[in-house]
This record gives C-alpha cells, structure tokens and sequence, in this order.
C-alpha cells in the first residue's frame, strides 16, 4: 500500500508498502512532480534489524543523492543506529530484538570500521580478478541452463537465475555447493519481511554455519575468499562480513536478471535486437542496471546534525534512505530516462551506490549479468515471459527489489545425453 497519512495529499509522510515494493516508479513520479526533495515517509514492513512502521526520509534526486554519499554528517554504524531505529519507530523494542552481529559489516558502519573490514577484500573483487573468472562463470550458466533443457516452460527465478548466481558466489568465496540451499532459504527470511522468531531463528543458524565454516577455513590452506577473511579478521568480523558477500553477493544479481527479462519483454524491439546481437549484451546490462536498479533503497543512514539537503531541512537523529532507482531516472540527469535503449551506454547510473560504499562486487555482478544473458539468447532463442503481470509475486523488501518468480519459455533444446 502506497498512500498519506491524512486526508491532504500535501501532508506527509509516504507510507511505502507492497505496492511500493512491487513498483516503486510511481511514488518517485510523484515526489518528482512535488519538487523531488527529500521527502518522509514510513516503511511498512519490516527488514533485519529494521522495525516496521519506521519513520525516515527518503532522498530521490540524483544531486541530493551524491550529496549525501559524501556528506560525512550522514553516517553508518549499526550499533549507534539501533537506538535511532527505536526512536523513529513505534516498535521501537522489536527493533532492538532484532540485532545480530551478522549486520555488523562493512555495508552498515563507515570508517575507520568500515575500512578495516574492506581492506583484505579488495584485491579479489578488482576487474582484472573478476575477468579471470569468466569461463568458470560461464561453464555455471551452462550447468544451470542444462538442468532445464528440454523442457516447455521453468522458472526463470528458481531454475536459472538463484541456482546460477549462488553457485558462483559460492565458487568466488570457497563456500561448498551442497550447502546453497540451506544458506539460500535463511538469506531470504533475513532480507525479507519474517517474523521476528523466524528471523532470530535463521540469523542464528546462518552464524553457527558460517562461524564453524570460517574455522575451517582459519585452519586449511585454501586461497578462497572466505579463507582470507579467515584469516585478516577475528571471528565476528569475519562472519559479518561473510554474510553480507553472501547475501548481498547473490540476491542483486538474480534479480537483475529476472527484472531485465520482463524489461526486455516490455520493450519488444529492444529485446528483438538484443537477440538478434549477442554483442550488445554488455550495453544491454549496463541499461538494466540504471533502468532497474536491483538496489531500490540504500541501506540506512542517519544524520548526526541538522542538515539541508536540496534546501530541505532534515533534522539530526532522522534515518535517511537514499532512492538509487529513483535517481537514475532522474530527468535531471539522464535523457529520457524511463526509456529502456540497450544501446545507450550511461554508465553513470547509481546502481551500486556511491562513494566509499560503492559495491564491492560490482564487477563481478556485471560479469555474472553479461554470462547469463548471452547464455539464455544462445540456447533460447524464443524465450518469453509467460506469467501475466497480475500473477507476478515480488519481494517484500525496500531494498531489494525481485521477483519470487518468472515463468519463462521455452526452455533450452534437450541434449544429445537427455534425448537419449
């Protein structure tokens, strides 16, 4: 539900529910058409260590937006936000309960925490280090696409794009394949709108796994991910920070792939031309990024003093939200900025946020992007969206923003193997 809070539509704030969450375009042209400032709002569901009903502000502009990436009076750090999330929530107390350590990571705290936990990371997500990594990301795609073939319709969520993209997780970090299914499911209670017993209960077993995960690690002589943060962190940090590779890892990338199929499915000669030229694939993703956005809201932040963003006053102690979708369609910025055009390359987009918090693993989810849809327009050549727009179930998440799934078709040809 997206609606006021009084009568007056000039009153705020903006209540953002599932319908926001479904499609958060129409409240961003909204807020637009009102002057694009900040705006308040409260967030219905709740998140993680998120209460419902949370009162904060948004940010939807793309100048107001890189304002304050870069304004340090806007800050992160979990332990000083829980009370702050107490304060602007009438739950305030299930916001309390709902700390864990695996929230503890560099995405929620800013130096010199942030640095520090960042640091033994960054030589295996740079672009030279990715690009060695695409023929196992592609021999992934195959496998994935091989468990469909032959087959009239699949799932493009839960047979392609989770299998695909959390087995190469899994392979980049040193987690082992048999356990994807059991880290999948908790990952999706704690990102998504649970109760609060079965968010302690999943954060739970997700910190004894990878506690006992890390020792093993600690101990061996591998040079995965997971046994660098092994060794560069003490436990706690080191399972902070797994967590938040793993989640964040793998669910952006499999939604981006589900929403530019349906994109793609909207814009027919964008699509027609796109599997017609395999080579446009890499332009194709940078255009869904910016037009799609798999992260709709930033995680929190919170302003240590009074601050005037595009000349709105926030005052100090609000939790801010900073709206990447809305920002890159903002008219401001780009040229017609709701039109998808696979061949418009506008690689300024905000798609994986900004200053010292931009993505980590942006190159490899652009690669992970690029393999997939080169795969599926190979070995799929008329594949087509078939559930109706009325049946589509998406994420109860401000955050991430995906489909729980997409039924596509037709699948790949069988093999010779499976003919057979």
């Amino acid at each position: 539900m997206t609606g006021r809070n009084s009568e007056s539509e000039s009153v705020c704030p903006l209540s953002l529910g599932y319908d926001f969450y479904r499609d958060p375009q129409p409240v961003y042209r909204e807020i637009r058409g009102n002057g694009g400032k900040p705006t308040e709002i409260v967030l219905e569901t709740g998140m993680a260590y998120l209460p419902p009903n949370l009162k904060a502000w948004l940010v939807t502009s793309y100048e107001d937006v890189e304002f304050v990436l870069r304004d340090p009076r806007f800050r992160k750090s979990i332990n000083e936000a829980m009370p702050l999330f107490a304060a602007n929530s009438p739950a305030g107390a299930r916001a309390q309960g709902r700390s864990s350590l695996l929230y503890d990571n560099m995405a929620n705290n800013d130096p010199p925490t942030h640095t520090a936990l960042r640091k033994p990371l960054n030589g295996a997500f740079t672009s030279r280090a990715i690009t060695t990594k695409r023929r196992v990301v592609e021999e992934l795609a195959e496998a994935a696409l091989d468990a469909v073939a032959g087959t009239t319709d699949f799932d493009l969520v839960q047979d392609f794009a989770f299998p695909y993209s959390i087995s190469v997780i899994c392979d980049t970090l040193g987690v082992p394949a048999e356990d994807r299914r059991e880290f999948h499911s908790w990952v999706q209670t704690i990102t998504g709108e649970a109760t609060p017993e079965a968010l302690r209960r999943d954060a739970a077993q997700m910190v004894d796994y990878l506690s006992e995960l890390l020792r093993q690690k600690r101990s061996g002589g591998a040079e995965d991910v997971l046994s660098l943060l092994a060794r560069s962190l003490d436990e706690p940090q080191a399972v902070a920070q797994a967590y938040a590779l793993l989640a964040a890892g793998y669910e952006t990338t499999a939604n981006l792939i589900a929403t530019g199929m349906l994109t793609l499915e909207a814009s027919p000669e964008q699509k027609k031309r796109l599997w017609s030229d395999r080579s446009l694939v890499p332009g194709a993703v940078e255009e869904m990024l910016r037009h799609q956005s798999p992260f709709n809201l930033s995680l929190y932040r919170y302003v240590t003093e009074t601050a005037v963003v595009g000349g709105t006053e926030i005052p100090a102690g609000s939790i801010v939200f900073l709206a990447f979708a809305a920002a890159n369609r903002d008219e401001a910025r780009f040229v017609d900025p709701d039109t998808f055009a696979i061949d418009e390359v506008r690689r300024e987009h905000l798609a994986f946020g900004g200053g010292i918090h931009n993505c980590i693993g942006k190159h490899l989810a652009r690669l992970e992007a690029e393999v997939a849809f080169d795969a599926l327009i190979r070995r799929c050549p008329e594949l087509a969206v078939r559930t109706p727009a009325e049946s589509m179930r998406w994420k109860a998440s401000p955050t991430f923003r995906g489909l729980r799934s997409l039924l596509v078709g037709p699948g790949p040809a069988a093999t010779a193997e499976e003919e057979a």
